[in-house]
């Protein structure tokens, strides 16, 4: 009976919900990525305090892609050398530093990217002064970084 019970309960499963956000914001893709990153960093939540990003830039059609992991997803970050353990080997000082990437349409193999993000954020050029922006992710991380987009951008 008790594993009938345990069976049933485990194919429930808890998910998490998610977010998509999307809209047209004045400048430039890359000034935008780089001042979202800034903030979110910056800000004092443990949920963002927890997150490592990933900036993918695409020069070739203008756009950029901001990825938000947390620690446990990162790659090559394991228990022993993650900074929120304290017993950690390694060293790990002051915040992490967002790894940024460029990717040309004819430089080879198409970027590896990690599918187990807490939202990604694509900022696509649409004219000279606007940037069309969509996200993507978990409901808190999501709407925690679609607030820092409008205050990068000057939105309310």
């Amino acid at each position: 009976m008790s594993s009938c019970l345990l069976s049933a309960c485990a194919a429930i499963g808890l998910k998490e919900k998610t977010q998509t956000y999307g809209g047209k914001f004045p400048g430039n893709h890359s000034a935008l990525a780089r001042c979202i990153v800034d903030r979110l960093q910056s800000d004092s939540r443990w949920l963002i305090i927890g997150l490592q990003y990933e900036v993918w830039t695409y020069p070739d059609v203008e756009a950029s892609e901001l990825y938000a992991y947390s620690l446990n997803e990162v790659p090559g970050i394991y228990a022993r050398n993650s900074p929120t353990n304290p017993d950690a080997v390694g060293t790990y000082y002051g915040m992490p530093i967002p790894k940024t990437h460029v990717y040309r349409k004819n430089s080879g193999s198409p970027p590896d990217i990690n599918p187990n993000y807490s939202f990604v954020l694509t900022l696509k050029r649409t004219d000279n002064a606007t940037v069309v922006a969509t996200l993507t992710g978990k409901k808190y991380e999501s709407g925690v970084a679609w607030e820092k987009l409008k205050a990068c951008s000057g939105g309310s």
